[in-house]
């Protein structure tokens, strides 16, 4: 074993980031495959198949890597479902309970070979979990005989198909129903493809270098064998089958049955090729189809010699098979000019006619993207700098307005382009709270069904990694504060069975995601009494509106919980969703009603790169508005404005009071006009709320890209952040949530008064 600490190889590390990926998908399908089980007394076919190959894949490669007790937890779990599978058993909680077990401890496991570089040192854990999958199965086998396949793996290391014969496991997979593919898994597959092939590819040119060097051999022969389990998961018999003969040629290569020589790499180059051509077609909605496919296949066959018993010495006598007379035009016995001009072709045809195919496709490093991202921000302030260069004010210049408008127009493609790259679903996100429910319900013995909505919505990676806590906490407080026992259901009049949906939608530049229970509500009066109690509210809070009351909930260490439980109760959780959603630039609205339930709504942005923002100007001063939380602008009508008597200022826009807010008074800068009607009053909103900023001038439209603070100016009332402008000054980005917060307690302020 590898010392703690010590680097794994790149193996390794795409086996880990795979296989974490595969139990993210297991876990949500296993519950829902439950679900379905309970509500139908079957079992879905398609949803077993789907996570027995999964697991079978994670055993293959793990078995490849030498991860012996990966192998031995993963054997045992596809077994379990192989009996869900042949229908000789039924699926029931206790199924599942044992199956996510398994999940915890592979996702367990993967830790150890990431820290380690294997998985030595949990064989005592591991037993347990697989003495528990030997146990279940032993009890469901008919008769009560336990199946020697599931409880004990075969001593054989060759059981995966690495020698002649086909494994059970693959004889399995082949009788299952055909399994439904995602976009998402197919390019996955193709991606992971290309990578395999490569290294294949570059293992075999630096072989024909140096025959006698055949240590990058190992790292060929592993990436076929992964690439050749991922065919097969995949449904590609062709490649699988073409796979696995220059697999075995590999192997005969590799054991020394079979010399590396002149004639057998280029072979295995232009199966390479064939292999490289079919995911290129795949890449292109093709099927995938390996044209002379047994010709291929016996070509391989006739070059690996099958193993013997005989020492090295005289195994090294045997004849190189003349598999490469099957590509040749000439006669068997060819001169060496016509074998040096056959081989040529041989290597050099086969890779012309697979690069001609153009792939869709291409794996990007996150890193870059961000580069991108960041390289895009700077060009649209260098286009600002030059399309709004202050030596250009009052001249005319048409041609130069035409190519700036081009510019114009080429920045903001350029800009979607590079921000839908780094956008994806939140289905990932999603779906992890299934398994999160499943526990969290059974550990509080309460029956909730979560419904996900909008699992195909949208949203920067950077985003959807911060709100993935959050969203933690929230489905968490649903399950074990709204969600009433069944029995305390029933006594309402309502279903035993609590429901919370979790749905995601785009509303203009924001995405929206709302967490909905129907279970009790929030109780006003006892979270206001809890505020009260710890000097949350000023007087007796009658005066406060049912939002403020209730994003009170989000105080640090404010619960109304009355004991606490190993799930929530202590107050940490709720002020940490808060800080979170707003640290990109989010909010999080409350609405309830007691007795029927709760929606807890994310109000978050689609990238935290660029704003679409209205430039206004006080004094000197310029600040950026974000174009989303703009309700108006309009010209103040002296008669219309109302003062009261501590000086508050509101303005009455169409039967609406809005609170008036300086801006000028806010920040202490000096501005052109003092009276109301002599400026501007720019109307922005956040929720329910509305407020009037006084301005001296709008100054239009810009593209603003978002900038961070210093930390040494510290927080700025209501600034979420500055840009910088075409002819070099700093904006600051006002946040329109904090000033309307801020007015909307000035107003309460003067009410009390």
């Amino acid at each position: 074993m590898e010392a703690v600490g010590a680097p794994i190889d790149e193996n390794l590390r795409f086996f880990i980031a795979e296989c974490r990926e595969m139990i993210d998908d297991v876990e949500p399908r296993l519950i829902e495959l439950e679900q379905y089980s309970s509500e139908t007394g079957e079992v879905d076919e398609e949803t077993v198949n789907l996570i027995f190959r999964l697991f079978h894949s994670i055993k293959g490669s793990a078995g490849f890597l030498g991860l012996e007790t990966i192998v031995d937890v993963t054997h045992n779990a596809e077994t379990l479902l192989d009996l869900f599978r042949s229908g000789r058993s039924k699926l029931s909680a206790r199924h599942t309970d044992v199956l996510c077990r398994t999940c915890d401890m592979v996702l367990a496991l993967l830790d150890q070979v990431e820290t380690t570089g294997g998985d030595s040192g949990m064989e005592s854990q591991a037993g347990e979990v697989t003495r528990n999958l030997v146990e279940m199965i032993a009890r469901e086998e008919k008769g009560g005989e336990a199946s020697e396949r599931g409880a004990v793996r075969a001593a054989d290391p060759e059981e995966d198909g690495d020698g002649g014969g086909r494994p059970e496991t693959a004889e399995v997979i082949e009788e299952a129903l055909e399994l439904t593919l995602t976009p998402e898994m197919v390019q996955r597959f193709i991606e992971e493809s290309d990578e395999q092939l490569e290294r294949v590819e570059q293992a075999l040119l630096a072989l024909e270098k140096s025959p006698d060097k055949i240590e990058g051999l190992e790292e060929a022969f592993r990436s076929l064998h992964s690439f050749k389990g991922n065919c097969g998961f995949m449904g590609q018999a062709d490649l699988e089958r073409l796979s696995h003969g220059a697999e075995n040629v590999l192997g005969a290569i590799k054991d020394g049955r079979l010399e590396a020589g002149k004639k057998n790499i280029p072979t295995l180059l232009y199966m390479v090729d064939v292999l490289r051509g079919a995911i290129a077609e795949i890449s292109n909605q093709g099927p995938g189809q390996v044209e002379n496919l047994p010709m291929l296949c016996d070509m391989l066959n006739d070059m690996a010699p099958a193993p013997v018993q005989e020492p090295k010495a005289v195994r090294a006598e045997i004849k190189e098979p003349e598999a490469l007379w099957l590509l040749r035009e000439e006669e068997p016995e060819p001169s060496p000019a016509a074998e040096k001009e056959s081989v040529a072709k041989t290597k050099t045809a086969p890779m012309m006619k697979s690069r001609s195919v153009f792939r869709q496709d291409i794996r990007v490093d996150l890193t870059k993207l961000d580069q991108l991202i960041n390289l895009v921000g700077e060009l649209v302030i260098a286009e600002s700098m030059v399309t709004r260069n202050p030596d250009l004010a009052g001249l005319e210049m048409e041609n130069f307005d035409k190519a700036t408008n081009h510019l114009d127009k080429i920045v903001r493609d350029l800009q979607d382009v590079a921000l839908s790259v780094r956008m994806i679903p939140v289905a990932g996100i999603f779906r992890k709270m299934i398994r999160l429910v499943y526990d969290l319900s059974a550990r509080a013995s309460k029956k909730v069904n979560l419904t996900l909505l909008g699992e195909d919505t949208e949203i920067d990676k950077t985003v959807a990694e911060l709100i993935a806590d959050p969203l933690v906490h929230l489905v968490r407080n649903s399950v074990d504060h709204a969600i009433e026992t069944p029995d305390e259901r029933l006594a309402a009049g309502k279903p035993e069975t609590g429901q919370i949906t979790l749905e995601a939608r785009h509303e203009g530049g924001e995405v929206w995601i709302s967490i909905k229970d129907d279970g009790r509500g929030l109780n006003r009066e006892k979270i206001l009494a809890r505020g009260i109690e710890r000097g949350l509210v000023p007087g007796d809070g009658q005066g406060m509106s049912d939002a403020e009351v209730y994003d009170l909930i989000f105080q640090p260490g404010f619960s109304t919980a009355e004991q606490v439980t190993d799930v929530s109760g202590r107050g940490v959780g709720m002020d940490v969703v808060k800080k979170n959603v707003e640290k990109i630039k989010g909010h999080v609205d409350v609405t309830t009603q007691p007795g029927l339930g709760t929606v807890l709504l994310l109000r978050i942005p689609l990238t935290l790169a660029i704003m679409e923002g209205m430039l206004v100007r006080v004094g000197s001063n310029q600040y950026t508005i974000p174009l989303l939380s703009i309700r108006e602008s309009i010209r103040v009508d002296q008669r219309t404005v109302i003062r009261t008597m501590d000086g508050q200022e509101l303005i009455k826009v169409r039967e609406e009071i809005l609170p008036v807010m300086r801006l000028h008074d806010l920040h202490k800068i000096k501005p052109d006009f003092e009276q109301l009607h002599e400026g501007l009053l720019v109307i922005v909103e956040n929720r329910a709320d509305a407020v009037a900023l006084f301005v001296d001038e709008i100054l239009g439209e810009q593209q603003a890209v978002i900038k961070g603070l210093s930390n040494y100016i510290g927080s700025v009332k209501g600034v979420t952040g500055c840009t910088i402008l075409g002819d070099g000054q700093i904006s600051l980005i006002l946040d329109c949530g904090g000033l309307i917060k801020k007015a909307m307690a000035q107003g309460r302020s003067a009410t009390v008064h």
